[in-house]
């Protein structure tokens, strides 16, 4: 475990084990680091995997800035801790500061990896795929009323009925209750970043190969902005989970490697 303070005030924390090419895993809302332990785990034999705690949650630190800023400190702390070019791995909410910290230091990328994310996570006119913004309002109230129970309930509305049922959601379930809550301002903020972030344009102009994962019955991510994504990004690989929801890389962690792996292999020659 080891830190960085950044030029804004914030405590990064993050892990780095294993060596070999850079694999940098950035997780979504109202997690942390933690959640990657699976693939932290099993990579670390042959890459140098960085998972890092967003601002505002796990051990890192919070100040009230935009997400230019926040991704000015990651490029940063990416570059000082892994050498040469990175993969980035990114959940939900992460992938938005992959695409931000692209559109500012393309240079660095070989390879990116988007799990339940897309470019935009808000409804508009022109993008009906993303999420109702009087829901996205409602949490963000919700929040200051009834934090932290809210970010359970949210939390569990992730999964599908299928996996809800089985045996480790219920080990995911006692394993949150001794997780550090994300904190409350950090979350309201987030929300307001998730609204109005529009990276449609860094999208489209990705030039590095790209693998997109989803699980079938993601409520957040859902299958019709694959399907718009597939027109920006005809070359990139699609893989989905059936019976999944926004995390398929907990609930189904083994099989979620073999995807992974089987993309960073097929793509070594070309990064």
């Amino acid at each position: 475990m080891g830190h960085i303070k950044g030029a804004h005030g914030i405590v990064w924390h993050y892990e780095l084990e294993g060596e070999g090419p850079s694999l940098v895993f950035l997780h979504g809302w109202g997690v942390d680091k933690r959640v990657w332990r699976q693939q932290s785990k099993y990579f670390s034999h042959n890459y140098r995997v960085l998972t890092v705690d967003l601002p505002g949650h796990g051990q890192s630190s919070w100040e009230k800035t935009n997400l230019a800023n926040m991704c000015a400190d990651l490029t940063t702390m990416i570059t000082r801790l892994m050498p040469g070019k990175v993969t980035l791995v990114a959940s939900s909410l992460g992938g938005l500061f992959a695409l931000k910290m692209y559109e500012a230091m393309p240079e660095k990328f070989s390879r990116m990896v988007m799990v339940g994310s897309m470019p935009r996570f808000a409804q508009s006119a022109d993008f009906p795929y993303g999420l109702d913004v009087d829901a996205m309002r409602k949490l963000g109230t919700q929040l200051h009323t009834h934090y932290p129970s809210i970010v359970d309930v949210f939390f569990r509305s992730l999964f599908t009925k299928q996996e809800r049922a089985s045996r480790r959601f219920k080990w995911l379930q006692k394993f949150r209750q001794f997780e550090d809550k994300p904190i409350k301002s950090a979350l309201v903020q987030y929300l307001d970043i998730l609204e109005q972030e529009d990276l449609r344009p860094v999208l489209e102009k990705v030039a590095v190969p790209m693998h997109f994962i989803t699980g079938t019955g993601d409520e957040i991510c859902k299958q019709e902005v694959m399907e718009y994504i597939r027109q920006v990004q005809p070359d990139a690989r699609y893989d989905s989970f059936e019976e999944c929801g926004h995390f398929p890389f907990l609930s189904k962690p083994h099989e979620f490697n073999a995807v992974l792996e089987a993309f960073l292999k097929e793509t070594e020659h070309d990064t």
